[in-house]
């Protein structure tokens, strides 16, 4: 095969991927306003908001939190049954604390670099925000029946970790109503997710070709080691580097 039809060859599938994006959105953790119902976690109820203080100082929201005292429930949780439904919450006696498990494979980790990921939440209220040990938002008041969303950074993205997470929230009694619905979600381009075999280098010279992730060939002094993001092809296959 002429070098002239080996590029032809390795840049069709470029070509093909190079079509409108095709997106997913896949949820770890459900909401209501997804469609898909309740959801199972772990809660505890205080009895005064300062008590969410002399929790924090014992890193309640931490993975290696001691879980036997705590109460199984189904989320959304609310002080109102016309309202999220499933389980009642005393909101104007006791803040409340969850904490919602979720597994990732390193396939959802490859998702999650390259997609956009999300948290959505209604809440009511002063809502505080943990994954994994790490708080990453907090809010003030109440959102109606509203949904806000935190869209991940990538410092953000590097808390999420193969095998068990946790994505816990407290949550401040009130005077008025009280309820919280909150999860977590992937939306990627699925052409960049699968390595694609496209035939052998049949005279087996390790020869990369480098492209971004939109498909535009980039040289070799364009490659900055270590934080380099794209598509190599070597020896008739492509694949994503990270």
């Amino acid at each position: 095969m002429s070098p002239k039809h080996l590029l032809l060859l390795l840049l069709l599938p470029l070509a093909t991927a190079a079509r409108p994006a095709d997106n997913i959105t896949e949820y770890f953790l459900d909401t209501v306003d997804s469609g898909e119902g309740s959801w199972p976690c772990l809660f505890y109820e205080l009895n005064y908001n300062t008590d969410i203080t002399l929790a924090e100082r014992v890193k309640w929201y931490g993975a290696d939190e001691d879980e036997s005292y705590w109460r199984e429930g189904l989320g959304p949780f609310s002080i109102d049954g016309e309202k999220f439904l499933v389980t009642h919450w005393q909101s104007t006696v006791h803040p409340i604390l969850i904490r919602r498990h979720f597994t990732l494979t390193a396939d959802d980790l490859a998702k999650i670099e390259i997609g956009v990921v999300d948290m959505k939440y209604s809440y009511d209220e002063n809502p505080t925000f943990w994954l994994n040990g790490t708080r990453i938002a907090t809010a003030t008041g109440w959102s109606d029946n509203n949904y806000a969303t935190l869209r991940f950074t990538n410092t953000r993205k590097k808390l999420l970790v193969e095998g068990d997470n946790v994505l816990c929230v407290s949550l401040q009694q009130g005077a008025g109503g009280g309820h919280i619905d909150y999860g977590l979600s992937v939306t990627y381009d699925s052409t960049h997710t699968a390595i694609d075999e496209i035939g052998e280098d049949p005279d087996g010279e390790d020869n990369d070709v480098w492209y971004d992730l939109s498909g535009r060939q980039i040289t070799n002094g364009q490659l900055t080691k270590g934080k380099w993001h794209g598509i190599v092809i070597t020896r008739g296959k492509k694949m994503i580097r990270r």
